[in-house]
């Protein structure tokens, strides 16, 4: 080969980075169009902007009517029911914390008064009697008891009166002007505006109740551990009963028996003769008592016992033997007799009489609205009879008619 360069070929030139190789990027790399993309984020920025401008603008009208619905029909029904919650939640309190109440009942009160009467039913545990947050607790949980049935009242129970009037606290103001989602907004509006419907009416009874009725449990349940029971008067603020009282009822199961009548058959197992149902009953006797009015009272075990044998010796006792001493002899069941009905007799047809020469004619009778033609067919006899008063039963009128025999006026 000779050494001799080519005039033709170029010349070398040396290597040089280039601009993109500087910046740490090879050149056959595309390039990344950051002007779009900027343009195309600030646009999606400034819509998610204006979304949510408009959402907050829709949350604080839906707000602004919200409370302006609560305050234009709700405010003074909202300071009333806070104020009855506040005055039931101080009394229990209070009574919880006096420990042992000293039996008092007013000499005016008579439980019988109350039967007409509204009012508003508590119980619940003196522990949860110690705050107000353990008081509304105590009341959402509340449940029914056999108490006010035994002594003949039907207050509202005070879970009614929290669960329906939970609307006009305060907290759900407070709520309301913290939330800002539309969405639930709109639901509250809704809710609001079904409560006024038909919430509020309920609420406004509730709030004229005219005692309070609260009954402190001491222990888990009424059997094992004493009650205090408290009786308010709502419209003069005053109490008119306070004791404690120990439940010691039993249930009695009684089998009725009557003469003529086949006995039932017996049940089957053993009944509970301490229930729930007897204690409350023992707790409302004992309250009717010291309210000066007699419970109702059963002989004793050995007085039950002994007729029990007496009636088993009644029937054992052979026919004509006498009767032991102390007892009454057994009187049988007289036959059941059956009203004769009366009959109605049938119509004959009149007879014709001529007229004589030597009787003189008697006069003819005028027809009035109480007499019945001749010529009526029998189906419309009971329609003949007078016409009976408002305060006699049409079975005696229709009996009466039936009965009376139809004929034909003579001439």
């Amino acid at each position: 080969m000779s050494d001799e360069k080519d005039p033709n070929e170029p010349a070398l030139k040396p290597a040089r980075p280039e601009p993109d190789e500087l910046l740490g990027r090879p050149s056959y790399m595309p390039r990344i169009p950051w002007k779009w993309i900027v343009i195309f984020g600030g646009m999606a920025a400034l819509a998610v902007g204006a979304y949510q401008v408009r959402e907050r603008q829709r949350a604080d009208a839906m707000r602004t009517q919200v409370l302006d619905t609560y305050d234009e029909h709700l405010s003074s029904l909202s300071e009333r029911y806070v104020g009855f919650r506040q005055q039931l939640e101080q009394w229990t309190m209070e009574a919880a914390q006096a420990g042992e109440p000293e039996r008092w009942v007013d000499p005016r009160l008579r439980i019988s008064g109350l039967h007409s009467g509204d009012g508003v039913y508590l119980r619940l545990t003196a522990e949860q009697a110690s705050s107000r947050e353990g008081i509304a607790q105590a009341a959402m949980a509340m449940e029914q008891d056999a108490l006010t049935r035994c002594l003949g009242i039907a207050p509202a129970s005070a879970r009614g009166l929290y669960e329906t009037g939970s609307f006009l606290s305060p907290e759900w103001r407070d709520e309301a002007r913290a939330t800002s989602d539309y969405m639930r907004l709109r639901v509250m509006d809704e809710q609001l505006a079904r409560n006024i419907e038909v919430d509020v009416p309920v609420v406004a009874s509730l709030l004229g109740a005219q005692y309070f009725l609260l009954v402190v449990q001491q222990g888990d349940n009424r059997r094992d551990e004493p009650v205090d029971v408290f009786l308010w008067d709502l419209r003069e603020q005053r109490q008119l009963l306070r004791a404690r009282v120990h439940a010691r009822g039993i249930l009695l199961p009684v089998r009725l028996r009557f003469d003529g009548v086949a006995p039932a058959p017996p049940t089957d197992g053993h009944p509970q003769m301490r229930s729930g149902g007897a204690h409350d009953c023992s707790i409302a006797a004992q309250i009717k008592a010291l309210t000066g009015e007699a419970p109702l009272t059963v002989e004793s075990g050995d007085v039950l016992q002994r007729r029990m044998e007496e009636q088993q010796a009644e029937r054992t006792a052979p026919e004509g033997t006498a009767p032991t001493e102390g007892t009454a002899p057994r009187k049988a069941p007289r036959p059941r007799q059956k009203a004769p009905r009366p009959r109605q007799k049938a119509l004959r047809p009149p007879k014709t009489r001529l007229p004589s020469p030597q009787r003189e004619a008697r006069p003819r009778p005028e027809p009035s609205s109480t007499t019945c033609a001749s010529t009526s067919p029998p189906s419309r006899a009971a329609s003949c009879a007078p016409p009976t008063s408002r305060w006699i039963s049409r079975s005696s009128s229709r009996t009466t008619a039936r009965s009376r025999p139809t004929s034909a006026p003579r001439a």
